[in-house]
């Protein structure tokens, strides 16, 4: 399992312009003893800047769909508003969400964060429909 890990790495290093880690000699995260851990310990751990970017992109999917199906088209015109900005500002929200996305799994595989396997379906599927997103918008602008 060692090598088909060491592998996908190895690809995942490239396709997201990652030097590949120095080799680390695995150590205890924890010096301490005792196996005891409180809830307010497990509770307080904060999360890591890749983690914060994937939820960041995450949310700002969530409002990119939001306001292209839901406000954009059906609320501004109940209210007799109609923009023209609309189409460009989803465009932004698209290529925001696309960084924040990238960023975190650059995150990811430049700390061989332990999850970093786990994100990487969700992250493909999202970032396949943001791209196909970005696209039909672009087309769209373009027509």
């Amino acid at each position: 399992m060692s090598a088909l890990t060491d592998t996908l790495d190895r690809v995942f290093d490239r396709l997201l312009f990652l030097s590949p880690p120095p080799t680390l000699t695995e150590e205890p995260l924890n010096d301490e003893v005792g196996d005891e851990v409180s809830d307010k310990e497990e509770e307080a751990v904060p999360a890591t800047p890749g983690e914060r970017a994937f939820s960041f992109s995450l949310f700002i999917s969530a409002t990119r769909c939001t306001l292209q199906y839901v406000l954009l088209p059906v609320v501004l015109p109940l209210i007799g508003l109609t923009t023209d900005i609309s189409l460009p500002l989803v465009i932004v929200l698209d290529l925001l969400a696309i960084t924040m996305l990238v960023r975190s799994l650059r995150y990811f595989w430049q700390t061989r964060h332990p999850r970093r396997f786990d994100m990487l379906p969700l992250s493909s599927v999202i970032l396949f429909i943001i791209l196909f997103s970005l696209g039909f918008d672009l087309w769209q602008l373009l027509t």
